[in-house]
């Protein structure tokens, strides 16, 4: 019987960039940003979560059903003049998103990186949308 984890362990192989790292003693896990990832879409065109015992009424009467990230961006820019300067990708930096409310508040901490949904050039206007945006 052949035991896997023995030679697992005993083909173990650090390579030259890990063993410089544990040389001089640098950080190896831990130091990373978290991803929030944004949707894109048109008016109207948004994803809706339900379950299939739910009719087509219920779920368009729950509340806040019309409230996305992006509808919420774009609510937060009419209302407040601090956030008018980010574009919708740079939001999450210094905005962060409330999911039971569904709307932004300003980030007290962490590093957050926004990232937009990859939209195909056959959507047609939902990616000339998503280049509209500033990227730089």
């Amino acid at each position: 019987m052949q035991d896997e984890i023995k030679a697992h362990l005993d083909s173990w192989f650090i390579g030259p960039t890990e063993a410089y790292w544990k040389i001089f003693e640098f950080s190896m896990h831990g130091e990373s940003s978290v991803v929030q990832c944004l949707p894109v879409h048109l008016s109207n065109e948004h994803y809706v979560n339900f379950h299939a015992y739910q009719t087509i009424n219920e779920v368009l009467a729950r509340q806040n059903v019309k409230k996305t990230q992006l509808i919420a961006w774009f609510d937060y820019n009419s209302a407040h003049d601090d956030g008018l300067d980010l574009t919708y990708w740079q939001f999450p930096q210094h905005y962060t998103w409330n999911a039971k409310v569904k709307s932004w508040h300003p980030r007290w901490w962490a590093k957050v990186i926004g990232r937009m949904y990859f939209v195909s050039l056959s959507k047609g206007e939902q990616f000339f949308f998503t280049t509209s945006f500033d990227y730089i």
